[in-house]
């Protein structure tokens, strides 16, 4: 769960525009970045009016509030992970990731590329922001566990019937890099983002109190068992180590002091093992546990 400040966001993001020109990108205002970014900015300004007067202020449409706030401050952890990174690998990526509709209830098969996209990014500064060695490029990313490089591919299906399709492509791509003699050591992990499954943009997920957010943990468990067959029936390369299950969406959740419930971007993963690398998944259980609720 993240727990932030307006402020501290659209400061961070002040810097945005010099980035993606350095990037050989060009800033439009109409991408859906600086869409978000305007959504939050009409939050703090909303936030800042009802400081000084006490009273409620319009903040533009609710389908667009949440998922903005979410998707600004996932573009703002983006670029605190990737600012440095060679523009020759970010910025085709970065291109991608920017094109589609601002909502994510818009979304197609036709257009739905740039959050695929997005996610690939999201999930690799999540891992950096833990402090995990992230190398982003073809593989999709490539992170240090245990002193080990275990390679990723990551997939965003846009129903659960196609988690099966999903899952066995990523396989296959794994298969074909595990396969190079620069990855012959190396283990891999399938990664399924099942955010647009569970929320496909027209939903908030509301919890009581912080326990309840669990809850969200035990959805994606209960998907994860109903899926195991997909990769422990089928032939998968022999270190590809686990299987990853992860939700982001937008959440507002309760506090035991009565408070007013706090909008937050709420996360969540977990792993469970193909089988196949035994030895490998260790290496990912001692590394990512902090990870699976955060």
């Amino acid at each position: 769960m993240r727990m932030f400040k307006f402020d501290e966001v659209l400061s961070r993001l002040k810097e945005l525009d010099s980035w993606l020109a350095q990037l050989g990108l060009d800033p439009k205002s109409n991408d859906r970045i600086h869409q978000a970014i305007g959504v939050l900015q009409m939050a703090e300004e909303g936030l800042s009016a009802f400081r000084e007067t006490n009273e409620v202020t319009k903040i533009g449409n609710i389908d667009d509030y949440y998922f903005g706030i979410t998707e600004a401050l996932e573009f703002s952890d983006i670029y605190a992970a990737f600012r440095d990174e060679s523009p020759e690998v970010l910025g085709p990526k970065l291109q991608r990731a920017l094109k589609g509709p601002f909502r994510p209830k818009d979304e197609t098969p036709r257009n739905a590329e740039g959050r695929n996209t997005m996610y690939e990014l999201a999930l690799a500064a999540d891992l950096k922001r833990q402090g995990i060695e992230v190398v982003v490029g073809d593989p999709d990313i490539i992170v240090s566990l245990a002193n080990r490089s275990f390679l990723i591919e990551c997939k965003r299906p846009s129903a659960e019937h196609s988690i099966r399709a999903n899952v066995r492509g990523a396989a296959v791509q794994l298969r074909e890099k595990l396969d190079r003699k620069d990855h012959e050591e190396a283990r891999g992990i399938i990664a399924i983002s099942l955010s647009r499954i569970l929320n496909p943009g027209t939903k908030i997920f509301v919890a009581p109190n912080e326990a309840d957010k669990e809850r969200l943990g035990d959805r994606l468990a209960m998907l994860m068992q109903q899926h195991e067959d997909d990769w422990k029936k089928s032939e998968t390369h022999k270190r590809i180590a686990a299987v990853l299950f992860q939700a982001v969406t937008p959440a507002a959740i309760g506090n035991a002091e009565g408070k007013k419930d706090s909008l937050v971007r709420l996360s969540y993963m977990t792993v469970m093992p193909t089988g196949t690398d035994k030895e490998g998944f260790l290496a990912i259980e001692k590394t990512l546990p902090q990870m699976l609720n955060y």
